[in-house]
């Protein structure tokens, strides 16, 4: 029993607080990440341990995860949500995945960034891809996602962000790792999303 306590104090904190940590982030991701039904992997997106395997992801510092909520009254996008008339649309559906990709390009647009529709990714494709010299490439995904799809790019993916868009309210940004392996770290982290 000596040698198990030795570990322990050698590697960090007890299995039980960790595993609290990752229920903690289990949780989250599924109160933040909407799968869309035909976009499901069989045996991979009903499956519980794909949650686990993101939240791993995050407590072992290989991705960072932030999520963005506007205030009340306002949405993330500068108010572009109304010129586009998405809060007149049926949330989920093919209307309002159109009109929040057209909110977000011109978001990112008016900001000098350009805007790829549909890039490919590891593992499937984006809705859209923003680049921008001196900037970290980000690859957003509106509405619906599949977990599966989503952990998968999350461990293969490097110098990049992806963006989760899942109302025009929020939006939850994962950082990737480097070519080294570290979490990606910038001077210009500044500015927008």
């Amino acid at each position: 029993m000596a040698n198990i306590d030795k570990k322990f104090a050698e590697t960090g904190l007890p299995w039980h607080i960790v595993e609290e940590a990752i229920n903690l982030e289990i949780e989250w991701l599924r109160q933040v990440i909407v799968p869309g039904p035909a976009e499901k992997v069989p045996g991979c997106d009903e499956c519980p341990y794909t949650f686990r395997k993101m939240a791993l992801l995050i407590i072992t510092g290989k991705i960072k995860a932030k999520e963005f909520i506007a205030r009340e009254g306002h949405d993330l996008w500068d108010n572009l949500t109304q010129k586009h008339g998405v809060k007149k649309s049926a949330r989920h559906g093919g209307s309002w995945h159109r009109r929040m990709m057209d909110v977000i390009t011109e978001y990112f647009e008016d900001k000098g960034f350009e805007v790829i529709p549909e890039p490919f990714l590891n593992k499937g494709r984006a809705d859209l891809g923003i680049y921008k010299n001196g900037y970290t490439d980000l690859f957003a995904e509106v509405g619906t996602i599949s977990p599966y799809k989503l952990w998968w790019n999350l461990q293969m993916l490097t110098n990049s962000k992806i963006l989760i868009v899942p109302d025009e309210k929020r939006a939850i940004e994962f950082t990737c790792r480097d070519d080294q392996g570290d979490i990606l770290r910038s001077a210009q982290e500044k500015g927008p999303i």
